[in-house]
């Protein structure tokens, strides 16, 4: 009631709505208001206490109609500052409904009400949305036109499209969940999301990747539905979107989204159903079983509360649309290791006169050799082909995979024909309830229409015969008494083990847990009580914590970056870069997002590991112990790609071989399962060869390492001699190669890694300090290397002109760069103390950092050098590092953690798309705070570290502290 009350004061220009979130922070909202002018005041106390007390004494006196004791006030809290785009969107009290059932319930009703989300985003079916454009280097594409290629606009594609809310031909940021919302899906088994509209996206299940077929963006008609029936007989019905693909589909009017990875939560508002209904959207996530966190299922559990006095019956459904796919051809073979085969073109039969998408369908499933189909709406001609090719994006186009629908007492599935190739396996819908007394049924059609009439006429399917059907649907009906509460779950499970890679068979880990989708569907299904107690497990640390609202949902939610990643049949554990930037673990990337995967999933970064040291520079080869850049090198374009998974290539560069030898470092001291350990100190030997590499390159050039290129790469730093921010990486190397050598008991190695790390302070003091301006250059200018400028990564940054430098671009002395220490970040979470001689000078330059580099959007890349579009730009790493480094320094935490919230908070209460945080924002050159470069990536996760700073622990479990 609170909550409703000041949902439009906050719209209304009164500052106290902020603090308005739960009962809990009542006197900060009074504390707040007494600030405020004398009317403003006045009618706060009114909204606040007298309004809800009357209603109150109403809702009492009526309490057989209205079940108060399950109201309390929800906590939205992610509404932009920029564009209050929910205004005057009021949320009826009776979906607030979250009862503290404790982690042990037996109640999934009310275990699932019980989870906090601290985010939210109203859709309602009037709003407009379209696809604006925004200036870019590179982001991940919307739809991607062909298999085996980098998702992106690239390279450095002038624009790319971006999602926007149309208010009166304004464009605006649309509501949290609408550009992006939490995948669904267990680990490396494939994702989508469900977004705020209800609508589904980036369907990856089919083993969807850039070494395969590419994402489906959407698949129409795939939907939830509600159907309601009171005693008198008056029916409600509606398709859980606000605006369904399908016109002849009714939707709701309006939906709110919540997200907690890996949780997706929609509640309905319509005040034409007479029933709460909350959607509850997850997959199995369980901290350190990564077997149990493979399922490749996604529950959607429907709570449904009757808030009358009379009986209700309520049907929850959920359609699949497996038989088309819209907006798609599949003109592609796989690729086999038969160059022939490679070149030619398939070969299908050409029906001309189809007047439809559906009829093609079904022209296929009657040629008894069809495997799959495409249909053109331009020439209405319809080709079917004997074998399954791989899709791809074409407006106008749809395309399907032949497959038979069959169905049990629990589940409907789907068996595609194409049992060996990357889109063989099945799908399967399976419905569950807690109450004994539910009713499943399941319907199949050709037409959605008509499928949406039968469940909307009586909230049930009859008993479909089976065989080829585009649509297949699940649904559960439950008998509601007055103020009762019940759930009813639809489980879509799948099973495509056959993934491939540029053509090789490397298939799914997960098809040694599970032999077919109905398996899995039914594991998640059955276990959901746990399942949701794993969830509420994993949140608990966090939302219950006293860290800062914007920092516990944007690391709990970066566990989405798990979308990306892959698990092949013989076991190899492996993720891309990105989607739009097509590297596999390359180690420096790593580095990044690495915290949460070395906490919850331990095996998953030893997995890696272990193949970086197997590719490590063999001795007696130039840069012998050197570790290289990454498992495999893009190259999915070439004409003949080669066809490994790993290579192990890449450049050579400052923070890769350093960040190995951490990595090993983290994994001894933070591990106590022996058998990890065991394999760590197998790994001594290449950590020790990895640190004799930095001996190598930097003894005879001043200590420090020369004309190296880092993950900063576009900023040219190779181009000098030296530069701070790889001399600090080669600091953190020496003193992490120190402890881990007195750990394995090699004191003589240590004392040369000590000796190295010494002569390495001076040096970089020597080189690089600025006693003028107070903090450390970038680089030294004295040594610039045109040659490497003129043919890296840097000419992109300073242009073409060589040697013709304008003044003070880009040899000016005294360039600024942000985030110079983030090796720093790293020493400081394993306790291995400042890394530079002067811990003074340290202070001085972070602060030299927030005052020259600062910008709305959040620290720029570089100052004082070239002023171009690259060093302009805000990279996601580097105000949550500042924070940490500052926070070990024992320097003021607020401001620290203010820092890191203007870059962070920015995704999720400015842009709200948290669930999709870019590498790199534009600066002022740029886009003025939009995407710029690379999606879906890791950088802001060293977030993670923030913690440790807070919590000023470090650990070394093999010594039990």
């Amino acid at each position: 009631l609170c909550y409703r009350a000041s949902h439009d004061l906050c719209h209304t220009n009164f500052k106290c709505c902020r603090y308005i979130l739960r009962w809990g922070k009542m006197k900060t909202a009074v504390a707040q208001m007494k600030k405020t002018d004398h009317t403003t005041r006045s009618l706060s106390w009114l909204y606040l206490f007298v309004i809800p007390l009357v209603l109150l004494t109403v809702l009492l006196f009526y309490r057989h109609q209205w079940d108060c004791s399950s109201l309390v006030v929800a906590k939205p809290t992610n509404v932009s500052k920029a564009v209050p785009l929910n205004k005057g969107v009021l949320i009826p009290p009776r979906i607030m409904k979250v009862q503290k059932a404790g982690l042990r319930s037996t109640d999934l009703s009310a275990l699932l009400s019980s989870l906090t989300f601290d985010n939210y985003g109203t859709v309602q079916s009037t709003d407009s949305y379209v696809l604006g454009t925004i200036y870019v280097g590179y982001l991940e594409t919307q739809n991607v036109t062909t298999p085996y290629t980098s998702w992106a606009y690239y390279p450095f594609a002038p624009s790319a499209y971006y999602l926007y809310q149309d208010v009166a031909g304004i464009l605006v940021t649309p509501p949290t969940g609408m550009r992006s919302s939490v995948p669904l899906g267990g680990i490396s088994t494939g994702s989508f999301e469900l977004r705020a509209d209800g609508s589904f996206h980036e369907w990856t299940i089919f083993n969807q990747y850039p070494a395969g077929p590419p994402k489906f963006q959407t698949l129409d008609n795939t939907f939830m539905g509600l159907y309601v029936k009171r005693a008198s007989g008056s029916t409600a019905s509606y398709v859980l979107q606000t605006s369904p693909s399908d016109g002849r589909l009714p939707g709701v009017q309006s939906l709110m989204y919540q997200g907690a990875h890996p949780m997706s939560k929609l509640v309905v508002m319509d005040n034409r159903l007479p029933v709460t209904a909350t959607i509850y959207a997850y997959s199995r996530y369980k901290v350190g079983d990564m077997n149990t966190s493979a399922t490749p299922a996604v529950a959607f559990t429907a709570v449904l509360v009757n808030p009358l006095n009379e009986n209700i019956t309520a049907s929850f459904m959920f359609n699949f649309p497996h038989g088309i796919e819209p907006h798609t051809q599949r003109p592609y073979h796989q690729l086999t290791p038969k160059e022939e085969e490679e070149t030619t073109h398939p070969v299908g039969k050409v029906l001309k006169g189809v007047v439809d998408p559906v009829t093609c369908f079904e022209a296929c499933n009657g040629d008894p050799v069809c495997s799959c189909w495409t249909f053109n709406t331009a020439d209405q001609s319809c080709v079917i082909y004997p074998y399954v090719l791989l899709n791809g994006y074409q407006e106008g186009c749809y395309a399907g995979v032949k497959g038979s629908w069959h169905t049990n007492n629990q589940c409907t599935t789907v068996n595609r024909v194409a049992t060996s190739t990357s889109a063989g396996g099945n799908l399967s819908l399976c419905a569950f309830s807690s109450d004994t007394t539910a009713k499943f049924s399941f319907g199949l059609n050709n037409d959605v229409g008509s499928l949406w009439k039968e469940f909307a006429s009586s909230g049930s399917f009859g008993n479909p015969k089976n065989g080829y059907f585009v649509n297949g649907a699940a649904a559960g009906t439950v008998e509601l008494g007055p103020g009762e509460t019940k759930e009813v779950t639809i489980v879509l499970g799948w099973y495509f083990p056959n993934r491939d890679f540029l053509g090789l068979q490397e298939g799914n880990f997960y098809e040694h847990l599970f032999k077919s989708s109905v398996e899995a569907a039914e594991k998640l299904g059955n276990s959901r009580i746990e399942a949701v107690t794993d969830i509420a497990k994993l949140h608990e640390p966090f939302f219950t914590s006293t860290m800062p609202e914007y920092l516990q949902d944007i690391l709990i939610n970066s566990l989405s970056h798990i979308r990306s990643a892959f698990w092949v049949r013989d076991g190899r554990w492996r993720q891309w870069e990105a989607y739009d930037c097509v590297n596999i673990d390359s180690v420096h990337n790593d580095g990044e997002r690495h915290i949460p995967y070395i906490t919850i999933f331990p095996e998953s970064e030893l997995n890696k590991i272990i193949a970086w040291a197997r590719y490590q520079v063999k001795p007696n080869q130039s840069n012998a112990g050197m570790i290289n850049e990454e498992l495999r090198q893009g190259y999915l374009n070439l004409p003949y790609p080669p066809r490994d998974m790993d290579i192990g290539n890449g450049r050579v560069m400052s923070d890769v071989t350093s960040m190995f030898i951490t990595y090993i470092l983290e994994m001894y001291t933070w591990s106590s399962d022996s058998s990890i350990l065991a394999v760590i100190r197998g790994l001594w030997p290449n950590a020790k060869r990895a640190a004799q590499w930095q001996l190598n390159i930097t003894q005879s050039n001043g200590y420090l390492p020369i004309y190296l290129v880092s993950t900063y790469d576009i900023l040219g730093l190779d181009s000098y001699k030296y530069a701070t921010y790889n001399g600090a990486f080669h600091l953190l190397a020496m003193k992490a190669a120190e402890k881990l050598a007195y750990l394995m008991g090699d004191n003589e190695f240590a004392a040369t890694c000590h000796e190295a790390f010494v002569k390495g302070q001076v040096a970089l003091d020597q080189y690089l300090w600025n006693e003028t301006a107070q903090y450390y250059n970038a680089y030294t200018v004295e040594e610039f290397d045109y040659k490497r400028y003129r043919n890296s990564t840097s000419r992109a940054v300073h242009g073409s002109n060589g040697e013709k430098c304008a003044p003070g671009d880009p040899l000016a002395p005294g360039a600024l760069m942000t985030d110079t220490f983030y090796a720093q970040v790293l020493a400081s979470s394993l306790g291995l103390g400042t890394l530079v001689q002067n811990e003074t000078r340290l202070r001085l330059h972070m602060k030299a950092e927030l005052k020259n580099n600062d910008s709305p959007w959040g620290l720029m890349a570089l100052t004082g050098g070239a002023n171009n579009v690259f060093s302009n730009s805000i990279w996601a790493l580097a105000n949550p590092n500042w924070a940490t480094t500052n926070i070990h320094l024992l320097e003021d935490v607020e401001l620290s953690l203010s820092v890191a919230q203007r870059a962070l908070d920015y995704w999720r209460s400015v842009l709200h798309d948290q669930w999709n945080i870019a590498g790199l924002l534009g600066g002022a050159l740029v886009n003025n705070g939009l995407p710029y470069i690379t999606s879906h990536y890791g950088f802001y996760m060293t977030a993670w570290h923030i913690v440790f700073a807070l919590s000023g622990q470090t650990a070394n479990m093999t010594e039990g502290s």
